[in-house]
């Protein structure tokens, strides 16, 4: 009986203690971008991030560690399609500096506005970098070292 008391006192003093530690989320990390070059329509950022503004949008911009929401079409660098959040009307929900997607996903969509558009030309070191991804055959759907191309549209920038 002693035991079974000393177990449950444990147990309940376990789960007071549990429930005073403080809720922690992944830091957001901020990276600087600064434009290091214009060479026509095409912007060139300090990380070798490119981009193509299209509908510059309205309202504040997005911002690092604020929530956004957006579509995208992704394709190769030759062209290829990849997916589309289209293609299942299931807009991308994530936080710029969480370091849920790819660095140049993340970085291209900071500045841009409610109803923006923008076209990202993102080089392997801000994608996959050396390692290919796969599908859930098996089969190389981005080789490694690929540059990848996001047409992005922006609808719900958290303020």
């Amino acid at each position: 009986m002693k035991i079974q008391t000393s177990l449950s006192l444990c147990c309940a003093l376990g789960l007071m203690v549990a429930c005073i530690d403080p809720i922690s989320s992944p830091p957001c990390v901020e990276t600087l971008l600064t434009q290091s070059s214009v060479s026509g329509d095409t912007i060139t950022l300090n990380t070798a991030l490119r981009y193509i503004e299209g509908v510059t949008g309205t309202g504040s911009p997005s911002r690092w560690c604020l929530a956004i929401v957006t579509h995208h079409t992704e394709y190769l660098l030759d062209g290829t399609r990849l997916y589309s959040t289209h293609d299942d009307d299931r807009p991308l929900v994530f936080t710029p500096g969480l370091g849920d997607l790819i660095d140049g996903y993340e970085q291209g969509v900071v500045g841009m506005r409610n109803g923006g558009s923008r076209r990202l030309i993102v080089p392997p070191e801000l994608a996959y970098g050396s390692q290919p991804q796969f599908n859930s055959s098996g089969e190389i759907i981005i080789p490694a070292n690929s540059t990848l191309v996001y047409d992005i549209e922006v609808f719900n920038v958290a303020q």
